[in-house]
């Protein structure tokens, strides 16, 4: 009995993703030797991209081989099918949680490390009691009832994925520099044509369209970021108040200024000066949390954009600020104190520019540096 599948179909969709692969491998090889997690993750998401295709070239081509090895190569390819793409889908919600710096909570810790023992369970299982999928006499793949259940349990990482992404939507507002489509709607498509009409290759090259949609939106995202402290810019700061403008938002600003920066500088060298900056932006982002976005303006000079005008709403977030700074240089042994000098200014939509809004906020913070060291 001959093999349902055309080879042919699976050889040019495999291929293509495959090649798709190197090209981003080539194209970001710069991002990818960099020596941090996220760039691990990202050639981890490469590499289960590559062995998806072929893992799914292989299964294609020995399905129906008469070849006296054949049964035992197409359970064996299959299974590593089945393992390269949900490796696939957790090394994209592992990259999502360390761009975006979220914490999962409790509850999405315990359901993916029960995901995950599930299945690499049914996966051995499955091959001394087929029920994810079979293989006939004519050494054919056959989808078992079970298939369902890991479809099922593959759309968990994905919901999850979408749970972080839009815990960090809600933390940046209406910025979409990462827009979650790029990977979802690939993947959703591929898996219903896939799941519905078997023979059609499409999941394997779809995660590579998937993770290439990633990788541009991390290129566009390289704009808006400052190099050293990982935050949001200057330019993110034109852009955010001209989105407050047009769409009316009611916003403030929490401009944070060192006090004393220079010295640090000069006592202990821009090494450990850059340094203190990062760890400013790590007080800011532990004190800001989802109540506003935070961008690195100019030197040692903080903004935090906050979604609100309401006082109490501000002054709970100076209040938390100024804790975290305390506690800091409670802390810190490294012969330096991170002192903040903090303005605020609301913005008033249209009826000033971006450079008004700023000089509210420099005379602000300039009050506070004079209250600091009169």
């Amino acid at each position: 009995m001959e093999s349902p599948v055309d080879i042919r179909m699976a050889l040019g969709t495999d291929i293509i993703g495959m090649t798709l692969v190197v090209v981003m491998i080539i194209g970001n090889v710069w991002r990818l030797r960099l020596k941090n997690k996220e760039s691990l993750l990202l050639i981890a998401m490469l590499g289960t991209c590559f062995s998806c295709c072929l893992s799914d070239l292989l299964a294609f081509a020995a399905d129906g081989s008469k070849h006296e090895y054949a049964r035992q190569f197409v359970y064996f390819t299959n299974t590593w099918l089945y393992a390269s793409n949900y490796l696939c889908a957790y090394s994209w919600l592992l990259f999502l949680r360390e761009h975006f710096k979220i914490e999962m909570s409790p509850t999405q810790k315990w359901s993916l490390r029960v995901m995950k023992v599930v299945l690499i369970l049914m996966l051995g299982l499955n091959l001394f009691v087929p029920f994810i999928f079979s293989v006939n006499e004519y050494n054919i793949y056959n989808r078992e009832f079970g298939y369902w259940i890991y479809v099922a349990f593959n759309y968990g990482i994905v919901v999850n994925s979408i749970t972080l992404y839009y815990k960090n939507y809600r933390r940046d507002g209406s910025i979409r520099f990462f827009p979650i489509w790029l990977y979802i709607v690939p993947i959703v498509i591929a898996t219903v044509i896939q799941s519905l009409w078997y023979g059609v290759s499409l999941m394997a090259p779809c995660f590579a369209v998937a993770i290439a949609g990633a990788f541009n939106s991390l290129q566009n995202e390289r704009v808006f970021r400052d190099n050293l402290t990982g935050l949001f810019n200057r330019s993110f700061l034109d852009y955010v108040l001209f989105l407050y403008s047009q769409q009316g938002r009611k916003a403030s600003g929490i401009m944070v200024s060192l006090c004393g920066f220079e010295k640090i500088n000069e006592d202990f060298g821009h090494g450990v000066g850059d340094k203190a900056l990062c760890q400013t932006a790590e007080i800011l982002r532990e004190s800001v949390g989802s109540w506003g976005s935070i961008l690195r303006y100019s030197g040692d000079e903080f903004i935090i954009m906050v979604d609100s005008q309401q006082d109490n709403n501000i002054s709970n977030c100076i209040e938390k600020l100024k804790m975290n700074f305390d506690r800091f240089n409670r802390e810190e042994t490294g012969g330096y104190k991170l002192i903040p000098a903090i303005g605020v200014k609301k913005h008033s939509g249209e009826k000033e520019n971006a450079n008004q809004f700023l000089n509210g906020l420099k005379a602000s913070v300039k009050t506070d540096k004079q209250r600091i060291s009169p």
